[in-house]
């Protein structure tokens, strides 16, 4: 069966990506089949969940790798400030909505962490195709390294609460929940950066970092199987490690191995083929869930652009910049992806008949808002991107070439609201 998905997976990208729609998409179309047809039934995804956990890892790890430490320097109070209302103000509108229609915060709560998340890899790929540069390119880079890491705490965070609202009375407490997060978030980040310097020892050691290829891959199960025993969150602690691993790692190395990358490729094609087999057809027709979708599609792309553009012009951020970064943050995938499937594990473990039908409504409509926010998403940051003159100049259209020449020859520089640390 998961030869079938696999080639399944791969024509199906092959398909999206002549249609300049990313493979996610193709990938998650295959799952959807095979779960329709029953080939991926609910008793093989059970027993595919150690791959689940593995692809999580993989992914916390990537976004570790892309987030370098200079990001922090020059502009970060700038920058800083945008994120966070831009996540912030997302949380609150897709929660809000959310709740209005389901009338249980609890769940509402779970939703707008989720939204929060924005998919750093198809908005990297057209940074990297394009060879885009400049202002825009750079703010982009900061808020979609760290984008994530909000997210995922925010999820921690929501799915405490919900735990809590399922829990027998007494047993757990909110002082007791938020310390229990608190400190998993804390271990998750310790045993993550512990991890990674003693990766980087080896690799700084190797003059060949594809001879330490198993130890690498070692590693990041080692860490996936450590948190799973511990109950602790493998996409943190693989994020801490990547970000350790990618910025110490010393400069002449290899910043991963291309193998690597090679050997995670099936695995997380594979993740998202189960997600797509976990779509239930029957959920998501239902009208409820159709709005529900729409709204937060809505909600999540309104608060995006909203909450950048107020952001950037608060900080006065240039004026291409304020204008086109809301577009380049369109896209979701593998955090809210993964983070719904964990919602989903944790729902159906507590048992209650109510929360395993949120669980399985919270990945459905994640999983479908996914297919819809990456067919379009990619396409706006290539076009917000294009408009702000960041493509090279072949690339870009007159117009913005000339308002670019325009506003450096007629408006005077604006001073950035920057670190003096």
């Amino acid at each position: 069966m998961l030869g079938i998905a696999l080639v399944l997976a791969y024509f199906g990208a092959e398909i999206m990506t002549k249609f300049g729609i990313p493979k996610i998409l193709g990938f998650m179309i295959a799952g959807l089949v095979l779960g329709t047809l029953g080939i991926f039934n609910d008793d093989f995804r059970t027993f595919l969940f150690p791959i689940v956990d593995l692809a999580l890892g993989l992914i916390g790890y990537n976004i570790g790798l892309e987030i370098r430490k200079e990001v922090f320097r020059g502009q970060t109070r700038r920058m800083g400030t945008i994120l966070i209302l831009e996540s912030i103000l997302t949380f609150v509108i897709v929660t809000v909505l959310a709740g209005y229609l389901l009338g249980a915060w609890h769940i509402a709560l779970v939703f707008g962490a989720l939204a929060s998340a924005t998919d750093p890899a198809s908005t990297v790929m057209v940074i990297w195709e394009r060879k885009c540069k400049g202002d825009l390119t750079d703010t982009l880079m900061f808020i979609l390294a760290l984008d994530d890491v909000i997210a995922i705490l925010l999820a921690d965070g929501a799915i405490a609460i919900a735990i809590l609202f399922y829990s027998a009375p007494g047993t757990v407490t909110i002082i007791g929940a938020v310390g229990s997060l608190v400190i998993d978030v804390a271990a998750s980040s310790a045993i993550g950066a512990i991890l990674g310097f003693v990766m980087v020892y080896f690799v700084n050691r190797e003059d060949d970092r594809r001879e330490i290829l198993e130890f690498e891959l070692g590693m990041i199960i080692l860490i996936v199987g450590l948190m799973s025993w511990l109950q602790l969150s493998a996409i943190l602690s693989c994020m801490v490690f990547g970000f350790v691993v990618g910025n110490f790692v010393s400069r002449e190395k290899d910043p991963v191995s291309h193998t690597l990358k090679v050997i995670m490729s099936p695995i997380v094609m594979i993740f998202f083929v189960i997600v797509g087999a976990s779509i239930d057809l029957g959920v998501i027709a239902n009208l409820s869930v159709v709005l529900l979708t729409i709204a937060y599609v809505g909600g999540r792309t309104f608060a995006k652009y909203f909450g950048s553009r107020v952001g950037a012009q608060l900080t006065k951020t240039r004026e291409l910049t304020t204008k086109y970064l809301g577009l380049c943050l369109m896209s979701q995938a593998g955090v809210a992806v993964g983070l719904s499937l964990v919602v989903e594990q944790n729902f159906l473990s507590l048992g209650d008949a109510e929360a395993v039908f949120f669980g399985t409504l919270i990945l459905n409509v994640i999983a479908l808002t996914t297919m819809i926010l990456q067919v379009f998403g990619p396409v706006a940051a290539s076009e917000g991107l294009r408009k702000a003159g960041e493509y090279p100049d072949d690339l870009c259209g007159t117009d913005e070439i000339h308002t670019i020449e325009s506003l450096e020859d007629n408006t005077e520089p604006v001073d950035d609201v920057s670190d003096t640390s």
